[in-house]
This record gives structure tokens, C-alpha cells and sequence, in this order.
């Protein structure tokens, strides 16, 4: 509101205040003097108003001359700060940032993250945010990306670091802006592929990546954010899919689940998809995608329910697991995650066991990990993504 007055007030060619006052009392019959009295306000006040030499805005003084004036506040605002002193407006452009950045972002958990400093300015905290969202002022966060995500549906988030979130995906992909043409088919054609890339932990994730890039389907690696449970999402961009997976809960099963979690939702949601543009998995769903059909989907994939009756009463011994794991194309600990969800079915906790089968995520994720929360720009990232994943 602040923002469209400012705005407002710069190109206002109408009658002053001053102006507008004396017409008023001409009509009124009312003298100068005799306004002065009824309304409380002294002559210096009201002079220092009108001819704008106040040193500050006095709203309640306004708010009385705009109730004598019949005019809505808002319009005398904008006749008030035409050509006020150009410290006050700063003062005031400064006061609106500090309460825009207050309300869309989350300070503590951003400075947690390395996204700002703990001791930034102002000047930093913009900087920082235009930079990274390629943008040219901090407004156009919540206009331009809202109206690009949110337009449809109507929804935003009231929690700022999964709307931060959402945004800084979105952005990703836009300007990455896969070039290759997108068909349901060629996708439908190379899922069956991809399983054996499960098995080199080093450089398998970002040769699937890679494949997926050139039929027109964008999937990039996340952080996953504090205090959410978002695995994944998928959006549409430039009626081309785009997947971003996280490595909640640091597991490199977990990993592959999500992204073929993810790839069901292209095949069989993307027209559900394409109403909000966006869906978001293991986070509550407000348009009812059905997530137990995607998890089936990614289960029976990586490890059939009927391979897994099979090799699960040899679970303790390494070396079956291994071997079935080698015929089956896969990494064994995709066995065994599976079996720790299939026991947390029927009660009994697993979570803990087998963990020295899990390899370490952290080379895997060394080479996806280019866009995360510290980086400086988006844009540079992006550009960077776009290298990765061309092939």
C-alpha cells in the first residue's frame, strides 16, 4: 500500500493541499482560524502540513484534514508526499523493505543455511535476495513469482522457508529452460533403463539425470529444507517436466525411491500437475494426487513385492543379499530399505539395522549439489546445472 502511494505521489499533478483547503472552507463558510479550533491544530502545524516543511509525517493530523477534506487518507497521502523531503521518503521506502523482508522470509533459518550473513544491512539483505532470484527488486518476489506459481490455484504458503523454497526451485528451472522436446513416450521408454544405474553410487544418479535432460525432462538435487518433509516435487514449466529431489533423510535408497516416486507423477499426474503447477511429495496435498500409488509405483519397480518375499527370509545374510541384489540390477541397500518399510508395516522397527549397507551420500551428492542455498546467483547456478546435465 505504502509502495502504491510513493508511486503514485511521484507523478501527482493535481490540486495541493494547501489548495484543497481553501476551496473546502470557502464552501464551508469556515475561516482558517475557526477550522484550527475545531479540529485542535495549531496554526504552525497545520502551516508546516500544508507548505510541507514538517520535519516528519504527523498520520494523525493527516487523518483529521482528511476527514475535514471528505477525502479517502490514502489519496491525501499521495498529495502529502509529493515533494516531501527526499530523507523521509528513504526513511519510509527503507521502513517497507524491512517489513517485506520480515514477512516473506525467514531470517534465522536463511542465516542457518549460509543463504545471509547474521549481520547483514539492509542494502545486504537485498542485494542478496535480487542476486540470487535474478530480479530487480525485492518486490517482485512475491509479484512476478507468486503470479507464476500461485495464479491458478490461488494458494501460497504461509510458511516462508517451503514458499522459499518452492520459489528457488521454480527459478531453477526456468532459467536452466531445457531446449529438448518432451514426449510421454520416450519417457515411458527409458524408465525400464535406468535400474541398473542404481548400483555405481559414484556416477550412476547423474547419468540418469543426464538421459532424463535429453528427452526434455529436467531433475535436479536439493537440500532438503529444515523442519519439512518435502522428498520431491514436480513441476511444469514450458509444458516440459521438471523433478527436484532431496536427500531427506540422507539415504541413498531413499534417493532413488524419491525420484522414481517422482516419475510417476509425470506419467500419470501431469495433467493434475498442469492446474497448479506444481506438486509437492511428502508434504500434504491439497489437490489429492494419491501418493500411495506413486510409492507403489517406485516400490514395485526398484524390487517387486514378489523378489522381495523371496530374499527376505535371507535378509542376515550378506552375501545371498548381494548376489540377489547383482541379479536383480540394483544396489543391495535398496533391499534392505525396503525391507525396513515393509517391517515398520507390521510394527517392528528396522530403522536402525543394516546401516553399514547404505553407502555415504556425500560423493554422490558432491557432484549433484551445485544449487543449493549458498550459492550466489541462480542464474550462475543454473547455467552451471545446465552444463552438468548436457551431454
Amino acid at each position: 500500500m505504502i509502495n502504491n502511494i510513493l508511486n503514485k505521489s511521484l507523478s501527482y499533478e493535481g490540486a495541493s493541499l494547501e489548495e484543497l483547503l481553501k476551496d473546502k472552507l470557502d464552501l464551508s463558510g469556515l475561516t482558517k482560524t475557526q477550522f484550527e479550533k475545531l479540529s485542535g491544530m495549531e496554526r504552525k502545524s497545520l502551516d508546516a502540513i500544508l507548505d510541507k516543511t514538517s520535519k516528519q509525517t504527523d498520520i494523525i493530523k493527516l487523518m483529521k484534514l482528511a476527514e475535514f477534506l471528505e477525502m479517502d487518507l490514502n489519496d491525501l497521502l499521495v498529495i502529502h508526499f509529493k515533494d516531501r523531503p527526499i530523507e523521509e521518503i528513504k526513511d519510509l521506502q527503507s521502513s517497507m523493505e524491512i517489513t517485506f523482508i520480515n514477512k516473506f522470509f525467514d531470517i534465522r533459518t536463511l542465516t542457518s543455511l549460509g543463504f545471509i550473513k547474521k549481520n547483514d544491512t539492509l542494502e545486504a539483505l537485498k542485494s542478496r535476495i535480487c542476486n540470487f532470484f535474478d530480479i530487480d527488486t525485492i518486490y517482485e518476489y512475491d509479484r512476478e513469482l507468486n503470479e507464476a506459481l500461485y495464479s491458478r490455484t490461488k494458494k501460497s504458503f504461509n510458511d516462508k522457508m517451503k514458499d522459499f523454497w518452492i520459489k528457488s526451485s521454480y527459478k531453477y528451472f526456468e532459467l536452466i529452460n531445457n531446449p529438448n522436446d518432451y514426449s510421454r513416450q520416450n519417457l515411458v521408454d527409458l524408465i525400464p533403463k535406468i535400474k541398473p544405474y542404481t548400483q555405481n553410487t559414484e556416477t550412476g544418479l547423474l547419468t540418469v539425470f543426464q538421459a532424463f535432460y535429453n528427452i526434455g525432462v529436467t531433475v535436479v538435487f536439493q537440500p532438503s529444507l529444515p523442519r519439512t518433509q518435502i522428498r520431491g516435487a514436480t513441476f511444469l514449466i514450458n509444458d516440459k517436466p521438471n523433478i527436484v529431489i532431496t536427500d531427506f533423510n540422507k539415504n541413498y535408497a531413499t534417493i532413488w525411491f524419491a525420484l522414481i516416486h517422482e516419475l510417476h507423477h509425470v506419467l500419470f499426474d501431469l495433467e493434475t500437475i498442469e492446474r497448479t503447477n506444481y506438486h509437492l511429495s511428502g508434504e500434504p496435498d491439497l489437490f489429492l494426487i494419491q501418493e500411495d500409488k506413486a510409492n507403489e509405483f517406485a516400490a514395485e519397480y526398484l524390487l517387486s513385492s514378489e523378489k522381495m518375499r523371496y530374499i527376505e527370509p535371507l535378509i542376515h545374510n550378506k552375501f545371498m543379499v548381494e548376489k540377489f541384489a547383482k541379479e536383480c540390477q540394483i544396489h543391495p541397500c535398496i533391499i534392505y530399505s525396503q525391507y525396513q518399510w515393509r517391517q515398520s508395516q507390521i510394527g517392528k522397527d528396522y530403522w536402525g539395522a543394516f546401516k553399514e549397507q547404505f553407502p555415504n551420500i556425500k560423493s554422490l551428492t558432491k557432484k549433484l549439489n551445485v544449487s543449493n542455498w549458498a550459492v550466489e546467483s541462480i542464474k550462475e547456478t543454473a547455467l552451471r546445472v545446465k552444463e552438468l546435465l548436457t551431454v
